[in-house]
């Protein structure tokens, strides 16, 4: 399977590619991705530093709020690259050769070490297990290529929607196209994907929500919690594996609902276009969102209160629109 290679094909490739599962990665893609993560990420440190200065200076002006609202896009922007991320790695192990499920070995690896710390094993679990999997997914990432066969990615650039899908074929199709920015989608894939994303996001909210409502009432309701703050391991080992095993189903829901937030952008940026309206409308509506709440925490009006609630209807409205051009679908 040829593939370009350079910094810029790499990010094309890695969110173009988001849903493919099945092919590989090669070596230099996945690296450059990495040199992008790290630059992003540096300059990421750089905004955090200079926006926290007006936060904690005067935290309700609204240079503070605005500063709030850009921290807030940096951590969607983490949550975008969830997807993309995953479907990279799986790929450049299956390009050296390492089946993809030695990944989730990996993972449940890192795991196990909290999870024998707080069952009293001590400390060297939480430190070693770590660790090992760290140097062993970075010795697959380092490996270099395979030869083998590897089925092509079926999605294309510019594809055209499709009219009247079933669910099941638009949930497909929503993350088979979960990067792809380019082309459109109907209105049966983009309301289908919607489904699909409330179902997966309400149930597991309130199993979220229900479970701290239990786990503060026990906490108020026994004497458990009196530990000695200084001794760490004391207090890790009276948590129990319960809670810890808690906190990692909702690391899985919140990283469950980040693989749902690229996939569900590029589905809302393509039925804009289908509606036959410029998709960056999405952003400017996000701006001017982030911009009236910023006014609203620093000084209230009531008028701008309605200017949020107009824009979620025009949205509505665009997402709700007849493809422009019907000879365009399939």
């Amino acid at each position: 399977m040829e593939q370009e290679n350079g910094f810029w094909p790499a990010i094309k490739d890695f969110f173009f590619r988001a849903g493919d599962f099945k092919g590989v990665s090669s070596r230099s893609q996945y690296w450059w991705l990495f040199l992008a993560q790290v630059l992003v990420g540096a300059v990421a440190g750089v905004l955090i530093v200079v926006m926290s200065t007006p936060i904690f200076a005067e935290p309700k002006s609204f240079g503070s709020q605005i500063a709030q609202s850009l921290l807030g896009l940096l951590g969607l922007g983490l949550s975008y690259l969830s997807f993309p991320q995953l479907s990279l790695t799986l790929r450049r192990f299956r390009d050296a050769g390492v089946s993809p499920w030695w990944y989730v070995v990996i993972v449940i690896l890192g795991l196990a070490g909290p999870l024998l710390t707080v069952n009293g094993m001590g400390f060297l679990p939480i430190i070693i297990l770590p660790i090992i999997a760290v140097l062993a997914n970075l010795i697959v990432l380092l490996l270099p290529s395979r030869e083998q066969e590897v089925k092509p990615f079926p999605a294309q650039p510019h594809a055209h929607s499709t009219l009247g899908v079933s669910f099941g074929a638009a949930v497909k199709n929503l993350f088979l196209r979960g990067g792809d920015f380019t082309g459109t989608s109907s209105r049966s894939q983009y309301w289908w994907s919607v489904l699909f994303g409330v179902l997966i996001v309400v149930p597991t909210g309130l199993f979220i929500v229900l479970s701290l409502i239990a786990a503060f009432f026990g906490i108020a309701t026994s004497n458990v919690v009196k530990t000695d703050p200084q001794n760490v391991l004391r207090i890790l080992s009276s948590l129990g594996s319960g809670a810890f095993i808690l906190l990692v189903l909702f690391l899985v829901i919140f990283y469950a609902w980040s693989m749902l937030a690229l996939p569900m952008l590029t589905v809302s940026w393509r039925r804009f276009r289908d509606a036959g309206v410029n998709p960056w409308w999405l952003v400017a509506f996000y701006i001017v969102n982030s911009a009236v709440s910023a006014f609203q925490s620093s000084s209230p009006n009531f008028v701008l209160t309605l200017i949020p609630l107009i824009i979620w209807i025009v949205q509505i409205v665009i997402l709700a629109l007849p493809p422009k051009n019907l000879g365009d679908e399939q």
